[in-house]
Order: C-alpha cells, then structure tokens, then sequence
C-alpha cells in the first residue's frame, strides 16, 4: 500500500506541467532601455516640430524703395527686422507692412551720417539681441550737378550718407559680426556708376566708388573669419531715390529721371539676385544687361568708354536743351 501511494506521488510529480518562463529580469530592463534611447533618437532626428532659430538684421534706409523690399524678403524669411530710417513715419509703414505678413521688427531712427548715433545704436541692440547676422547698408542720396558749379553742400551731403554712412555702419557693427563668427554678412549697396564716372554725377560717382573699394576691403579683411561681404551694383531704378535727390538745375534732375524709365530692373529683382550672390558667397552682384557691359567694359576699354559716356551725355544734354 505504502509503495503505491509512492508510485502515485512519483507519477504526480513527473507528469505535472511545467510553469512557463519568461525572459530574465535583465533582459527585461536592457529592452525598456533600448527602446528609451531609440526613442531619444527619434525625437532628436524629427525636425518638423522645431522651431527655427531667430536670426537678426539691421537694414539702413529701410523706410522706403529697395530698403523696404529687403525688410519684406528677411521678415517672409523669419528674420527680425532693425529698419532704420531717418525718416520716422516711413519707417512705421513698413514695419507695419512686416508685422501684416506675420514678421517681426523695430523702428530705429537715426542719421547714418552720424557716427554717434551708430555706437548708439550699437550698443541699444547688443542689449536686446542675442547676435547681428546681417547688416544691409542700403541708405543713400542721388545728385546731379557738375564740379565747380554744384553747391558744394550738395556734394558733402552725398558723400557724408552714401560713404561715411556706409563706412560707419561697418567699421561699428563688424566687431560684433566678428564675435559670432564664422557666420554673418554685409550687404552694401552701391551703383554701377561707381566703375563708370557719368558726368554731372560727380559727387554719386564718387560716393559709389568709395563704397565697392570698401567693400573689397572687407571682402579681403572677413573673408577668412566666414563673413560674408556682397556689394551690389545696379544701374538706377524704380526706389525713389531721384525723387528725394539733390539736383542742381532741372535738366539734371530730368537725365536721371530718363535713366530710371529705362531700366529693366526692380527692387523685387536687386534683393534676390542679391540673396542668390549670398548664397554663392559672390563678392559683386552687377545687375542689369547695361550695368553689365559697363562692367565689362571698364576693366577691358576704360578710356573707350569714358569718351563714349561724354559723347552720350552731350547728346541728352543738347536734346533736352532743345525741348
């Protein structure tokens, strides 16, 4: 009887069904890890839902014409916006103009051809941005008037906006340009005619000249530190400059306003063929099929072509003389 009940427990204990196992508990936590920092991973690699960095401009004459297209094409960008103008209520309007679109921007009145005002501003926006990324020297005069004849007022004005206005805004803002580094550009504007010395232009010519061979310059002195230097040359054009130029006689006033009917070009054109230079990491950007053969033509037939613009020039001079 005894040995039965033993058979029995014996038969119990081999027949009864095993407990499944599952994976060791170390397994268990290298998965929940594994499948943590896959997840990190994906987050990190997900871009959709970041949101891109700010980045900041400082555009000088940026109430009107081409400085006002530059402040639409940043804020459509995601940029924010410094439009600087010495002019108060054009300014409001296109900051306006930005904040309608949904960008983002400040009003920053003063004279660019006051170099107290640059370190002011300066230090202003080193204390509200993180960084300047870019600074589009754009504020400029036209004037009309032959040397000798001209107000010299006329001319010291010219160059006091188109140069020293440019060479401040430089010589303030390039060493915080060189702090965050590599990285920023400058944008200047100056004309075709700073490679052809139109007549009656003389003080432009000048103020425009001074403006490529500083730019160079920079070109030469940023280039190493990944800052990038664009000068932009167009020939004139629909921006409201000649209108609120200084001309000495009408007649003057009238062969600027001839040029600008006939340009092909718009500030819509400048600014992205601008960008597209910025991209390429261009020095020049000569706009215009004109500006270009000028171009050309300064550096292969300099004297050729200086005598074919006065020949031009005084036959416009006679033709309008004669109306």
């Amino acid at each position: 009887m005894v040995a039965k009940q033993v058979c029995e427990i014996g038969y119990s204990l081999l027949n009864k069904p095993k407990k499944k196992e599952g994976p060791p508990p170390w397994l268990s936590t290298l998965d929940t890890r594994l499948m943590t920092h896959h997840a990190i991973i994906d987050a990190m690699n997900d871009t959709t839902n970041l949101v891109p960095e700010t980045r900041y401009a400082l555009v000088t004459g940026g109430g009107s014409g081409l400085g006002r297209e530059f402040c639409r094409r940043l804020a459509q960008q995601g940029w924010h916006i410094a439009c600087a103008d010495i002019d108060l209520s054009a300014a409001e309007e296109t900051l306006a103009e930005i904040q309608i679109t949904g960008g983002s921007g400040q009003v920053e009145i003063f004279d660019v051809a006051d170099a107290d005002a640059w370190k002011a501003l300066v230090d202003k926006l080193r204390e509200q941005w993180p960084r300047l990324d870019m600074l589009v020297n754009n504020a400029g005069l036209a004037a009309g008037g032959e040397i000798g004849e001209a107000p010299l007022e006329d001319f010291q004005r010219v160059l006091d906006v188109n140069l020293r206005g440019v060479l401040y805004g430089c010589h303030t803002m390039v060493p915080w340009l060189k702090e965050t580094s590599p990285g920023g550009q400058i944008v200047n504007i100056a004309s075709i005619f700073a490679a052809v010395s139109a007549p009656t232009m003389g003080a432009y010519c000048l103020s425009k000249a001074g403006v490529l061979s500083l730019s160079e310059t920079l070109y030469t002195e940023l280039r190493h530190l990944g800052i990038g230097v664009t000068v932009v040359m167009p020939g004139f054009f629909e921006s409201g400059l000649i209108g609120r130029g200084r001309f000495s006689e009408r007649r003057h006033r009238k062969l600027a306003i001839d040029y600008t009917r006939r340009s092909t070009i718009t500030a819509e054109d400048v600014v992205e063929q601008t960008f597209t230079a910025i991209e390429r990491g261009k020095l020049y950007v000569v706009l215009g099929k004109r500006s270009r053969l000028i171009w050309r033509l300064k550096r292969l037939a300099p004297t050729w072509l200086l005598r074919r613009v006065a020949s031009i020039h005084r036959r416009k001079t006679a033709k309008n003389s004669g109306e």
